[in-house]
C-alpha cells in the first residue's frame, strides 16, 4: 500500500464504504498511534491525523496482517470516526484541488516539442550554472537542473525551448527574432539580455529583463487565439518583470525586486548624485534615467518641492523613499512603474 491508496482507504472509512477488514485495519492503526487518547481537534490540524498515521505506518513497517489486532471500544470507535471523517474531508479537498490542477490538459510540453521538432538538447544536472553557446552568437547560462532544446537556427527565426531557469544574452538580428518557449509562455526578443524561470512544478513563470526590450504572451494552439495573444503581448523593459500564474492563467507586470543601474551618464553633471535644493522632479528624473524605470508624478504639483541630499550605495527603492520622505510624499508601484503621490510644498 502506498500513500495514495492509504488516503483512499481513509475516505472509504469516513464514507461508510470500507469493507469490514478495512475498518478493522483503520481502527487498529489508530489505536497503535494514539493509544486510545483522541487528540484535540483544531481546524488547521485535521490533516495531521492522516499524516501522523501514515508516518507511523511507514516507520513501523506495518502492513495488513503483520500485527495482532487490538480490541476496539465502540464508544471510542464512534468518536474516532468523527476525527477521521473530519480529516478525510480536508484530504478529499486537497486531493480534488491537486487533481484539477495536475490533470488539466496542457496544450504544450517541453518534451513533446523537443521530440516533434527533433531538437538538440543541453541538460544541466550539476550544481553550477553552465554556459552554452548558440550558433548565432547568442549564449545561454543554464541554471542547475534545467534544460534547453534548440536547432541550428535557420534564416527566418531563432527558437529555444526551456524547462527550468536560464539567462539569455541574445545577439542582435533585426531580421530574425529570437523566441524562448516554455509550456505556457512565449518570450520574443530581437537582441537583449533577460532571465526566464519556468520550473515545471512552480506555480509561476517569471521573465526578467536586464537590457533591451522583450514581449511576452501566452502560447495557444488555436491560430486565431494565438494571434490575439500576440496582439495583446506584454512589453517589458530593463528592471521590469512579468509573473505568469499557471492556475489563473494571468500575466502581471511589475518592477524587479532588486533593480540595477542600467545607465551611467557620460556627463556626470547631467545626472548628479548630490543635490542641493534641487526640484523634486529633477531628482525623480535622474533616478528614472539611471534605472530605466518610469516614475509618474504631477510635475506641477511638485514644482515647489525640493530635495537636498546625496545618493551613494542606496538601492532604487531606498532612493525613491528618501525623496518621498523629504517632500512628504508616498509611492507605490503599478504595471512596472512607480507612482508618486504628493502635495504642493508651498501650501
Amino acid at each position: 500500500m502506498d500513500r495514495i491508496a492509504f488516503r483512499e482507504l481513509l475516505l472509504r472509512y469516513a464514507g461508510g464504504t470500507a469493507t469490514t477488514d478495512e475498518k478493522v485495519l483503520i481502527d487498529h492503526w489508530y489505536e497503535l498511534l494514539y493509544n486510545n487518547d483522541l487528540p484535540a481537534l483544531k481546524q488547521d490540524e485535521l490533516d495531521e491525523i492522516e499524516q501522523e498515521m501514515w508516518t507511523y505506518i511507514e516507520k513501523e513497517g506495518i502492513i495488513p496482517g503483520n500485527a495482532p489486532l487490538v480490541s476496539i471500544d465502540h464508544n471510542k470507535q464512534r468518536k474516532r470516526l468523527y476525527y477521521i471523517s473530519a480529516a478525510a474531508v480536508v484530504i478529499a479537498l486537497a486531493i480534488t484541488s491537486w487533481a484539477v490542477f495536475s490533470n488539466k490538459p496542457k496544450a504544450f510540453s517541453y518534451e513533446q516539442s523537443r521530440q516533434q521538432k527533433h531538437l538538440l538538447e543541453s541538460i544541466n544536472n550539476t550544481l553550477a550554472p553552465q554556459r552554452i553557446a548558440l550558433n548565432d552568437g547568442s549564449y545561454v547560462i543554464l541554471q542547475p537542473f534545467s534544460k534547453i532544446a534548440f536547432s541550428n537556427f535557420d534564416s527566418i527565426s531563432r527558437e529555444v525551448y526551456l524547462e527550468g531557469e536560464a539567462f539569455f544574452q541574445v545577439a542582435k538580428d533585426a531580421n530574425r527574432p529570437f523566441f524562448v518557449y516554455t509550456n505556457e509562455l512565449v518570450t520574443k526578443v530581437l537582441g537583449t539580455s533577460f532571465d526566464v524561470q519556468a520550473f515545471p512544478n512552480d506555480n509561476n513563470i517569471k521573465v526578467l529583463v536586464h537590457t533591451g526590450k522583450v514581449t511576452v504572451y501566452q502560447r495557444k494552439k488555436d491560430e486565431s487565439e494565438q494571434q490575439l495573444a500576440r496582439s495583446n503581448a506584454t512589453i517589458i523593459t530593463p528592471n521590469q518583470q512579468v509573473l505568469f500564474n499557471r492556475q489563473q492563467a494571468s500575466i502581471i507586470k511589475s518592477i524587479s525586486t532588486q533593480p540595477q543601474v542600467v545607465y551611467t551618464p557620460v556627463n556626470k553633471n547631467k545626472d548628479r548624485l548630490v543635490f542641493t535644493d534641487a526640484p523634486a522632479s529633477d531628482v525623480f528624473m535622474s533616478i528614472q534615467r539611471s534605472y530605466g524605470i518610469t516614475i509618474v508624478y504631477d510635475e506641477e504639483l511638485l514644482s515647489h518641492c525640493s530635495f537636498t541630499g546625496a545618493f551613494t550605495n542606496e538601492t532604487f527603492y531606498e532612493r525613491i523613499g528618501l525623496v518621498c520622505k523629504a517632500i512628504e510624499a508616498s509611492y507605490e508601484q503599478a504595471d512596472g512603474q512607480v507612482i508618486i503621490t504628493g502635495h504642493d510644498c508651498e501650501k
